[in-house]
């Protein structure tokens, strides 16, 4: 090994630079993070070009490119001083180190086409800064190998240089450059928000299409076909049969057989393969590196901290469980062996719903102001007890609060109004609006304490929605538990996210009429004006297309108590299909299936083969019987065994 060292970036560096690098035809550039190493290879690149000097640059960072399409290597020239890529390999990867072998391999064939249209120009290589451990020694290596690389040019901040013994194997010249003292690696947030500006970019002229899954070959690291959600906003590329690139793009739309995706065409073929990693965005729409699937159990404590619920470890089998859905949050307060009760808050709006009234002892009476909904599943005493504390948290002006039960929920809920006596609250009692859900009627009635019962016009059920807005939709089956016992699903009409490199470059700042496009985007009023901030105007249909990130909503299930009957494993299958959160009763373990007959309720056998049919991203078995209270593994362990893919939350 020959080191030279090249003094610090000053006026004439690139001048000097270029001379001593001119007899080598392939350089490869290697620094770690923040060295400037990228903007170096670009500047360097540039400054050959104005020299006449045949020059292309193979960029192999898929994770924070200075240019081209990130989760791809490209090969990029200089014309008239502006920066053009010519060729792109995609790899569906930010993450160099875990996927060193695609992005050899990638780079190699890159070369080779190069290398068939434009002989004697110098190739400067911009790989990944990966230079620590056994990953950095065997990107080395294999790019000095596979490339033929001829000279290295190497950026450091100090005198040591990285994987000095691998350096020193080497045959080819050194150049070592100090790096700038202003070169600094930008943050984590700055790095995804340039690469996802980058990908905008690239998907600026695409279009939608449908694959079929059935008659393309996913490879790579594509989710399991039954888990739809695990695919939305994964990048993807669309290559023939040859291997070559046909499209590359981005996931909007999953079924079991189809895919719909934005894409970006580079070839009329006929598309054979899918080639799917681990690059996709996130729910605030910055390209990623996507973690792998959650494991198929999964422990979880984290409570909302505005639910006023404190941690007591000495209480550690009754602990509030809680779900983060991105638009809400669900949260099963008494945990999974106490009468249930499933408190859900939609994030960023004065809504919560309470799904059954079990044991409501950990709750704040705040959070029963403002709770716009009860879904009552049956009107078993584990189920309905809580009543008393909600009535008496909603005294005062809260307005009127709408319980949905089964058959006979009326009645029920005016006995117990009629039970109290009411002579010092004046007008204050609370209002209810209950609603008895029918097979294809519900039936509605006004209760207040102190006043008749007022009966309401009933509604026709469509497709068992009971509630339906611009948000979301409630959805209820009816079930049987020797008694009619309700089952619900909730569902996310769809995501609407808001970009703000958008915002940022056409000048305009939030505020409440970016509330205003939602709305007009959920309701599908795309004709209507909105003012913005800037005094102009435009249509919600002109300004999702500029800003909006639509993807579709996330569905959440609660099932209690139910028989384990062919008829209603249909109905719940159907209700909670592809759904994200699955709260499902496991009342008793395998070997008490006896006990579960009799008195009608789900086996954790039962519900996990209900999650694993529904194709439900993730369980939270509950409603554990308290024979269980001391040994809960056995019943994850059960449910585990059967549920495939499902991802299983935990309580302990």
């Amino acid at each position: 090994m020959h080191a030279v060292d090249i003094p610090t970036i000053g006026q004439n560096f690139l001048s000097t630079l270029t001379v001593r690098l001119q007899p080598y035809r392939r350089i490869l550039l290697w620094g770690e993070p923040g060295t400037g190493k990228s903007t170096l290879a670009v500047e360097l690149l540039r400054h050959m070009s104005l020299q006449a000097h045949p020059c292309m640059l193979l960029e192999l960072d898929p994770g924070t490119p200075p240019f081209g399409v990130p989760g791809a290597v490209s090969i990029a020239h200089m014309n008239t001083g502006e920066l053009l890529c010519q060729y792109m390999l995609p790899l569906c990867t930010l993450n160099s180190a875990r996927f060193r072998l695609p992005l050899i391999v990638a780079a190699r064939n890159l070369l080779l086409t190069a290398q068939s249209h434009n002989d004697g120009s110098t190739l400067l290589i911009d790989p990944p800064g990966i230079v620590k451990g056994v990953g950095g020694a065997e990107l080395l290596l294999s790019l000095v190998e596979t490339l033929a690389i001829e000279a290295l040019l190497i950026l450091c901040k100090t005198s040591d240089l990285p994987l000095e013994n691998e350096l020193s194997a080497l045959s080819v010249p050194l150049f070592r450059v100090s790096a700038s003292a202003a070169a600094k690696r930008p943050t984590k947030t700055a790095r995804a928000k340039s690469r996802t500006k980058l990908w905008d970019q690239f998907l600026a002229s695409a279009r939608r299409e449908e694959c079929d899954l059935q008659a393309m070959h996913p490879i790579g690291t594509p989710p399991p076909n039954d888990t739809p959600d695990a695919w939305l906003g994964k990048q993807v590329a669309l290559l023939d049969s040859a291997g070559n690139l046909v499209a590359m793009g981005e996931i909007v739309g999953c079924t079991a057989n189809q895919l719909t995706a934005r894409i970006v065409r580079n070839s009329p073929a006929q598309a054979t393969t899918l080639l799917i990693r681990d690059a996709g965005r996130n729910e605030a729409g910055h390209l990623i590196t996507v973690p792998p699937p959650s494991p198929r159990t999964h422990t979880t404590r984290r409570v909302p901290g505005d639910m006023g619920i404190a941690y007591r470890p000495a209480d550690a089998r009754s602990q509030p469980l809680s779900i983060h859905m991105g638009a809400a949050w669900a949260t099963l307060v008494g945990g999974v062996f106490e009468d249930p009760l499933l408190h859900v808050r939609l994030r960023n709006q004065k809504r919560s719903f309470l799904f059954d009234l079990g044991a409501p002892a950990r709750l704040p009476a705040k959070i029963a102001h403002q709770v716009e909904a009860v879904f009552l599943s049956h009107a078993h005493l584990d189920h309905i007890a809580g009543f008393i504390w909600f009535l008496r948290s909603r005294l005062g002006p809260f307005g009127p609060c709408t319980i949905f039960g089964p058959d006979g929920s009326i009645e029920r809920f005016e006995h117990f109004l009629n039970a109290i006596t009411w002579d010092r609250i004046d007008d204050r009692g609370p209002m209810f609006i209950v609603a008895e859900i029918r097979e294809n009627e519900l039936i509605q009635a006004q209760l207040q304490p102190g006043r008749k019962r007022v009966s309401l016009p009933s509604r026709t059920i469509k497709d068992g929605i009971i509630i339906a807005d611009d948000d979301i939709n409630i959805r209820a089956a009816i079930c049987d538990h020797n008694i009619p016992s309700i089952a619900y699903a909730l569902e996310f009409v769809r995501g609407i996210s808001i970009r703000k490199d958008k915002l940022r470059k056409l000048n305009l700042n939030s505020g409440p009429w970016l509330g205003q496009l939602k709305k007009c985007i959920s309701s599908q009023s795309t004709d209507v004006y909105i003012d913005l901030p800037d005094g102009s105007k435009q249509t919600a249909g002109e300004l999702a297309k500029l800003l909006a990130i639509i993807t579709p909503g996330k569905k959440l299930a609660y099932v209690a108590d139910m028989a384990d009957t062919q008829e209603n494993r249909r109905k719940v299958v159907k209700l909670a299909h592809g759904a994200h959160t699955l709260f499902c009763e496991a009342a008793f373990a395998k070997a008490d299936q006896g006990k579960a007959e009799a008195t009608q309720h789900l086996t954790t056998i039962a519900a996990a083969r209900i999650a694993k049919s529904a194709g439900v991203k993730q369980l939270v078995p509950f409603h554990f019987s308290k024979r269980y209270e001391f040994k809960p593994h056995l019943l994850y362990e059960e449910i585990c065994s059967e549920a495939g893919n499902v991802c299983i939350i935990c309580a302990t």
